[in-house]
Order: C-alpha cells, then sequence, then structure tokens
C-alpha cells in the first residue's frame, strides 16, 4: 500500500518537499506584580513603577512583548494588606515585587509558594521572612533597606548638622516598620553617649503627628530622626511641613524626604534598589529558585542636605558637612 502524500506537521515541524522546517512555540507572556504601599495617587507610587519598568525592560522583559506587570496599592495597614491581597493576587503571577516590610510579612503569611522579590525591608531574619541572608529558603528573597545600627550614625550627623539640640526624638510606626524598635536601642544608646536625650515616641496613625509636633516644639532646641517604613513614606509630605513649621532640624531615612521639604537625609538609594530587583526577577523567570539567591544589603548611603532649609533654619553649613555630602539640594 503506497503511503499517503501529506503536506503537514512531522515531528513537530512541517514537511514541505521532503524537508521540515521547525517551528518554534511562542514563548509564554510571563506575569509580574507588584505590590506597593501607598497610594496610585502618590508621585512616588508612579516613581517605583517607572523605576521597576525600567528596570525589566533592562532584562528584555517588556509589556505586550513578553511580560504582563500589574502594580497595585495594597497600603500599609497588615490587616489592610492581608484583605488586599486575595482580590490582587486570585490569580497568581510568576513573580511578585514587594515593596516594604509589612507586605513582605503579609506575603510570608500566605500558605501560596509564589517567588517573591522584597524592596524596602529591613533584617528580614529577625522578621522571620527569611532563614538566612546567605540562603534565604522558601520563596522569598531580596534586598534590603539598612542595618538597625545606622540609627547611630543618624544621631552622629544631626548633631553635627544641629549641634545645639539638646533631645532627639524618633518617629516610630510599629506596624509599617517593625525594625524601628531595633533602630530606637541604637538610637538611644549613641544619644546617651553623646549626652543628647533620646525621645521615643511611637505614632500609629496620621492625627498624631500635629499634636506630637506641638509638644516637640515646646522642647526646642530639639532634634528629629524618623522611622523609615510605609507610614512616613505616605505622610513625609506633612511631617517635613510640620518640621519646618516648628523650626525643628531632621534627619530622614530616604532622599524622597528632602526633595519634599526636608532638611536632610542619610540613607540607601531607591533606584538601586530597584536596578537589583530587576535582576533577579529575571534570574527567577529563567529558572533559578528565590530560596537560593542570597539577601542582599544596599551597597552604599548616601548622605544629602538641603541648604535653602538649612539656612531657614538658621543652621550653619560647616565645611566638614559639605565633605561629607554626597549631594547638596539648593
Amino acid at each position: 500500500m503506497r503511503r499517503r502524500n501529506i503536506v503537514g506537521l512531522v515531528a513537530g515541524g512541517v514537511l514541505v518537499s521532503g524537508r521540515s522546517t521547525i517551528f518554534a512555540a511562542p514563548e509564554r507572556i510571563r506575569r509580574v506584580t507588584a505590590l506597593f504601599p501607598m497610594p496610585k495617587s502618590d508621585p512616588h507610587f508612579v516613581e517605583n513603577e517607572r523605576l521597576l519598568r525600567e528596570s525589566l525592560r533592562k532584562y528584555g522583559w517588556e509589556e505586550g512583548k513578553n511580560l504582563t506587570l500589574i502594580v497595585a496599592s495594597v497600603g500599609s495597614d497588615p490587616a489592610q494588606i492581608d484583605e488586599a491581597l486575595p482580590e490582587i493576587l486570585t490569580s497568581e503571577p510568576d513573580v511578585i515585587v514587594s515593596r516594604s516590610t509589612a507586605v513582605a510579612l503579609a506575603l510570608r503569611r500566605r500558605p501560596q509558594q509564589t517567588p517573591v522579590v522584597f524592596l524596602q525591608v529591613s533584617d528580614p531574619v529577625a522578621q522571620g521572612i527569611v532563614a538566612t541572608m546567605q540562603k534565604p529558603g522558601g520563596n522569598m528573597t531580596g534586598f534590603t533597606v539598612l542595618e538597625p545600627s545606622v540609627g547611630g550614625k543618624w544621631v552622629e550627623l544631626l548633631r553635627e548638622i544641629a549641634p545645639d539640640v539638646k533631645r532627639i526624638a524618633f518617629l516610630q510606626d510599629g506596624a509599617s516598620s517593625p525594625v524601628s524598635v531595633a533602630l530606637a536601642q541604637a538610637i538611644e544608646q549613641v544619644s546617651r553617649c553623646l549626652g543628647v536625650e533620646p525621645l521615643i515616641i511611637p505614632l500609629s496613625e496620621r492625627a498624631d503627628l500635629e499634636p506630637t509636633f506641638e509638644r516637640l516644639s515646646a522642647l526646642r532646641p530639639v532634634g528629629l530622626l524618623v522611622a523609615p517604613g510605609a507610614f512616613s513614606l505616605e505622610n513625609r509630605s506633612l511631617i517635613t511641613a510640620l518640621a519646618a513649621r516648628h523650626r525643628i532640624p531632621a534627619l530622614y531615612p530616604f532622599r524622597y524626604f528632602v526633595t519634599a521639604g526636608g532638611l536632610s537625609s542619610y540613607g540607601s538609594e531607591e533606584a538601586v534598589g530597584f536596578q537589583q530587583a530587576g535582576d533577579y526577577v529575571n534570574r527567577i523567570l529563567h529558572g533559578a529558585k528565590p530560596g537560593e539567591l542570597p539577601i542582599q544589603g544596599p551597597n552604599r548611603l548616601t548622605f544629602i542636605l538641603n541648604a535653602t532649609v538649612a539656612e531657614d533654619l538658621d543652621l550653619t553649613v560647616t565645611p566638614a558637612l559639605l565633605a561629607q555630602a554626597d549631594e547638596i539640594i539648593d
């Protein structure tokens, strides 16, 4: 019996004139979901989204080509985050990018084992997010924002900026910034060594800020430090405005406080963190296991000073301070 002549699929190819041409199956479009604590109306949400898109594009991941990227706001309150996650993650993505300790902790509580790359997290081992820095294990890895010992450096820098302060207040929100407890310990220790009275002030909601600054104003000369976290990020404009109104010199953990009108900051660069996150997302999408990717800390911390705010507060910017500053904003 003669075999029927066929022009069709043969062994995954198309048989034409006795030769087969192989057509590769189209690459599956990957899904990445990013979870941010600030509302979408916040300009910083837009900036973080831009940084993430640019980082992923650097590694060849482009929307409409091989990537679907969903960026959602989940808030900063742990209960609010837990409530938002099931609706946002109705269909599990290939990778989740998480910004803030509170969001990472909420993802850690989920039974699903979707790979997670976290940013802006402090002391993830102590928080129970990962097993160790070198070998995180499980489904989570990422990048830390600071070590608790940096609290001591904040005190020293603030004293250089405002040498007349007799007290240093530290605003902390434990819910959105669990590391603030360890930071407070470092701040208390170094403050006492320098003969400055530490004032640890817990906050829980935005309404606490104005009466807190009223009380601090009565304690001048007083300096101000602020814990990193979603609470201070969301309220940065109000915090810097109140510090200016009550003429309280402040050192903040990130540059975005200074661009919002704050005096100074000492901390990691957010853009670098998103660049690193893009690398880890790319590795995971190519088969790497998050539990085998080591946790990385910031490779440098930067000191930024707003010279205009310093002048408004009648502070002298010494040559020594200028030499230390990585950036002067006029």
